[in-house]
């Protein structure tokens, strides 16, 4: 106890000292460089530190290929995959809550399918599930993807149906092994989902993506709230893929320009590169030994892994441990790094998918972390 006070107070005196490791010039400086060396239509990146000061948001580029229209700092950008670490920190809420709890079976977690659950599943945790080692399969089928878009019920509805498909069938994958897994991450939302359902027999049960706004989102003013959503951002920028021949096109706003939304939970948030970096400060606090989310960001199963419960952990030159993850849908490029020995977190989108996306996101981060190296 002494030691975790101990922690505490210094982490609160490290977040007292001014944060001038980096002027958003300097910041602004790479983000234009790397777009223009990378011909990307639209980039952008902010630096938040522990004591909640940031430098940026900025961005360069375009709202839309062949537009005039130059991309805000306070623009959304769909964050795909990163999606999943903020699912994994809404399951961590509500076991705050008292309404969810660590260690939780699948027949704990879906009562319902208790009796008819193949034996593969009677075991598997939760953590199993954020930690991509349960065995489900990576996605859902072909058919799914194919057919989910024109769906009419609800999403809550569609996450049973896979939920059920995949439980009372064998595991395709084996259990304990890693296999990246947006499914696995679907089913988790929908255990959010059947706890609130249980909760609330007779009345109106929230989906994943309203728990998400009134819990994630709960300190958040409105017009604040009201950036954060699901699927492609509706205002601002649009996401870019190649076209059917050659080249860089629009995706539109349109639903075939991100994937179903009942992937939701493993994938499909969008909001202004700030707001997602602040709802990233827990995690930040937690990795500096302040915070109550450790679990989160615990190697699992064991320290030889190099994935937590939806962020991935690595060791970086000058940077030693962060934790990371990078998140798709194929036309944007999510990128966030969670550094504690800099006392920061950068978050990188992109409106833009292409085979040298990733590496100008990498070659921006690696100029950043370089530079706040330099002026350490």
């Amino acid at each position: 106890m002494i030691r975790k006070l101990i922690v505490i107070l210094c982490a609160m005196m490290t977040m007292a000292l001014p944060s001038t490791a980096m002027e958003q010039e300097e910041l602004q400086n790479l983000v234009d460089e790397v777009r223009a060396e990378h011909d990307l239509v639209g980039l952008g990146a902010v630096l938040l530190f522990a004591n909640g000061e940031a430098v940026g948001p900025v961005v360069d580029g375009l709202r839309r290929k062949g537009s005039d229209e130059p991309i805000e700092p306070g623009d959304p950008f769909h964050i795909g995959s990163n999606t999943k670490m903020l699912t994994a920190l809404l399951y961590a809420k509500r076991v705050e809550q008292g309404r969810m709890q660590w260690g939780a079976t699948l027949p704990e977690l879906f009562p319902d399918l208790a009796d008819t659950m193949h034996p593969d599943w009677e075991t598997v945790t939760i953590e199993e599930l954020f930690s991509h080692r349960s065995g489900l399969a990576a996605n859902p089928s072909m058919l799914w993807f194919i057919t989910s878009r024109s769906d009419q019920r609800s999403l809550t509805e569609q996450r049973v149906d896979l939920t059920v498909k995949a439980l009372t069938t064998s595991a395709p994958n084996p259990r304990g092994e890693f296999q990246y897994s947006n499914l696995g991450y679907m089913i988790a939302g929908a255990a959010l989902e059947a706890e609130a359902s249980s909760a609330s027999p007779e009345g109106e049960v929230p989906s994943y993506e309203e728990m998400f706004a009134d819990v994630l989102l709960a300190h958040m003013s409105e017009e604040e709230r009201a950036d954060w959503g699901f699927g492609p951002p509706q205002v601002g920028p649009v996401g870019h893929g190649d076209g059917m021949f050659s080249g860089t096109v629009a995706k539109g706003r349109g639903s075939g320009a991100d994937n179903p939304l009942a992937l939701g939970p493993a994938g499909t948030a969008h909001a202004p590169l700030l707001s997602h970096a602040r709802l990233l400060l827990p995690l930040l606090m937690s990795a500096k030994g302040a915070g109550d989310y450790e679990r989160l960001l615990t190697p699992y199963p064991d320290e030889s892994a190099d994935y937590a419960l939806g962020i991935g952990i690595g060791e970086r030159e000058g940077i030693g441990r962060y934790y990371g993850h990078s998140g798709s849908n194929t036309f944007w490029l999510s990128q966030v790094s969670i550094i504690p020995n800099l006392d920061a977190i950068l978050v990188v989108g992109c409106n833009q998918w292409s085979p040298t996306t990733r590496t100008a996101i990498s070659d921006l981060e690696r100029k950043i972390f370089t530079t706040l190296l330099e002026e350490d």
